[in-house]
């Protein structure tokens, strides 16, 4: 080889080298392509692994079903292709979580990814997706929290923090005169996301004119809570405000029956919507009031199907499933509305405003952030089933308050 060939030869090399670098990510997009590969960071293990697998479940129902109609359009490609799902354990941690989407961008070659369903994992592997550019769909995951970061690559459905602590205050003010709360007490566990929910429920009680009576933290795992009963009969509480784990609300719950604290109204966050909390509480349960993001009898497309689906498989029902299940819906419409699988022409798309008709959570619309606020729900127990009372439903189930003898 001559010095001259040898140059070009070099010269060439180079330009490959370079090519190869800036091409994308993802798998190749010809006409050859034969499938959408779509990542989702998922709590596999962890102590998140129970609301992992209902997530993952639900993933997996909604592609399936994407799949028996043929798949989803791509223009581009003027054919449709299914949907192949590929799962990376976050171990319901953060940084594993970011490792994972690391793994699915850089190894298994995905075109699009979606999301896990806790804050922190989230905007870890959404920050591995900002460096690849490739297009993130999040969902249960707070809005305002999402916002902070100002993702390019990564959008959100759910609601925020403050949305979701003005709901016992919506519920309070369509109650008649006679029924109304007047002294409520807060009972948060002591951490972040107790302190968090204080604030905002602090927020609400100033602007709606209510003052908490008492308002004291409990260390996480407490198994005494007489000191705080104690003081709420003092103060003659007629309604709780609850943010904590299920096991510390049940304990929380047994010793205040047991110690005679009379309470008209009890709401939790978190800790009173697992199914474990009604089958352990039975009868006691009733009149509790939890929140979650999805029911069954909300009347959007697919719902009841979903949730006896869900009971089949899990044998309990779901406040959350069809939040997931629509993530995998808004992803397959927006790739048909772009008309590519190409990550910045799907960004493009949900960033312009997009807006998706029918979905497992009804309509919905995004703004110009890639945000989409969907309504935080209040449900009541009543003999084991869930009872909607926000946001309240035409002839729909009435709320029920504690009697108090």
């Amino acid at each position: 080889m001559t010095e001259k060939h040898r140059g070009m030869w070099f010269a060439g090399m180079v330009l490959l080298a370079i090519a190869v670098s800036m091409a994308p990510l993802g798998g190749a997009y010809g006409s050859d392509k034969k499938e959408i590969i779509v990542g989702a960071i998922n709590s596999m293990t962890g102590p998140n692994n129970m609301t992992g697998a209902e997530q993952k479940w639900s993933y997996e129902q909604a592609v399936a079903d994407i799949n028996k109609k043929g798949g989803v359009f791509v223009k581009d490609l003027g054919k449709k292709l299914p949907i192949k799902l590929v799962f990376a354990d976050d171990k319901s941690l953060p940084d594993e979580a970011a490792a994972g989407m690391e793994r699915l961008i850089r190894f298994e070659k995905i075109d699009l990814a979606m999301s896990s369903n806790v804050l922190p994992y989230n905007l870890a592997a959404g920050t591995v997706c900002e460096k690849y550019k490739v297009y993130f769909a999040m969902t249960c995951t707070w809005l305002d929290e999402v916002e902070k970061q100002n993702f390019k690559w990564a959008t959100d459905f759910f609601f925020t923090g403050l949305s979701a602590g003005e709901v016992p205050f919506l519920i309070w003010k369509t109650l008649p005169e006679a029924d109304k709360i007047k002294r409520p007490v807060l009972l948060l566990e002591d951490d972040m996301n107790g302190q968090g929910f204080g604030a905002r429920f602090r927020h609400w009680a100033e602007k709606y004119g209510y003052t908490f009576v008492e308002d004291d933290p409990y260390p996480v795992g407490a198994k005494d809570f007489s000191g705080q009963i104690l003081k709420m009969k003092a103060a003659k509480a007629d309604a709780l405000l609850y943010f904590g784990t299920p096991s510390d609300g049940i304990t929380f719950l047994r010793q205040a029956k047991e110690q005679q604290l009379k309470l008209r109204y009890i709401q939790g966050f978190k800790g009173f919507w697992p199914t474990e909390f009604a089958t352990t509480m039975g009868k006691d349960a009733n009149y509790v009031i939890h929140d979650g993001f999805w029911a069954e009898n909300s009347g959007n497309p697919g719902a009841k199907d979903l949730g006896e689906r869900f009971k089949k498989h899990f044998g309990r029902d779901s406040v959350n499933a069809g939040l997931y299940y629509a993530n995998p819906q808004v992803l397959a419409m927006a790739i048909e509305k772009a008309g590519s699988i190409e990550s910045a022409k799907v960004r493009d798309v949900m960033f312009a405003g997009a807006e998706f008709k029918g979905t497992m959570m009804g309509d919905l619309k995004f703004n110009e952030k890639g945000l989409c606020a969907t309504p935080p729900l209040a449900l009541q127990w009543w003999n084991g089933e869930r009872m909607p009372v926000y946001p309240p439903m035409k002839n729909g189930w009435k709320l029920k308050l504690i009697p108090v003898e």
